[in-house]
């Protein structure tokens, strides 16, 4: 399977890549950050009454879910054979599980059925596809599926963040600093032995760049595209 560490990007490159990444079908795990913060809402969710905070961009995922504020996380995204939706959080949350248990983490699953379009903050509230520590949700996920395959976008705060009360970050749960560099390194080694495979560390192809480069064009640096909802 492909790795991709993308560092940190602007929000509307970052979603515009996973598009082009999931039309492009190659299996491949990416792990990235955000510059400057984005305040990501839903494909399904509607944009009126989301006030997007200062030095934020806001930009529109093509996976579902609430609104995010991106900023102090390792975000996950995750490209493979379309399979059962349940199946897919599950395997990202037993990867996820385990690497946070190399922190002295201990998770257990939120509950609640997840929304179509829900209205607010995800990390404001948790479903049964969430992950919780100490009772606050620590790592969410959402999904985007078509053309057999899915995406899966997963968000896991590093620090605190202001913007979302309901969560804990992965620092203030391990009760020491934690950084995205030991965080990716974590998560990479849970996945291999999830799959029982290295990965092959590579960049995205030229012609992933391109539809990115379109796909930002056309979408998610589109505030008509954006605010559509």
């Amino acid at each position: 399977m492909r790795l991709i560490r993308s560092g940190a990007l602007p929000p509307e490159v970052n979603l515009a890549l996973d598009e082009a990444l999931l039309r492009s079908g190659r299996e491949t795990l990416r792990l990235y950050a955000w510059d400057p913060p984005g305040l990501s809402i839903g494909f399904f969710q509607r944009a009126a009454g989301i006030a997007c905070p200062p030095g934020f961009r806001l930009v529109r995922r093509p996976t579902g879910g609430g609104a995010i504020a991106h900023t102090g996380e390792l975000t996950i995204s995750w490209i493979g054979a379309r399979r059962r939706v349940e199946e897919v959080y599950g395997e990202m949350n037993a990867i996820v599980g385990r690497a946070l248990a190399s922190f002295g983490v201990r998770v257990v699953p939120g509950m609640g059925e997840p929304e179509a379009a829900p209205k607010g903050l995800c990390f404001d509230a948790h479903t049964c596809y969430d992950l919780l520590a100490g009772g606050r949700k620590l790592f969410g996920s959402a999904q985007r599926r078509g053309g057999g395959r899915f995406l899966l976008h997963g968000t896991l705060p590093l620090e605190r963040n202001p913007l979302s009360e309901g969560a804990i970050s992965l620092s203030e749960a391990a009760g020491r600093t934690v950084d995205r560099a030991e965080a990716e390194a974590a998560v990479i080694r849970a996945a291999e032995g999830a799959w029982g495979r290295k990965f092959l560390a590579e960049t995205p192809s030229a012609g992933e760049w391109q539809m990115a480069e379109r796909l930002v064009s056309e979408r998610y640096g589109n505030a008509a595209w954006t605010l559509r909802r």
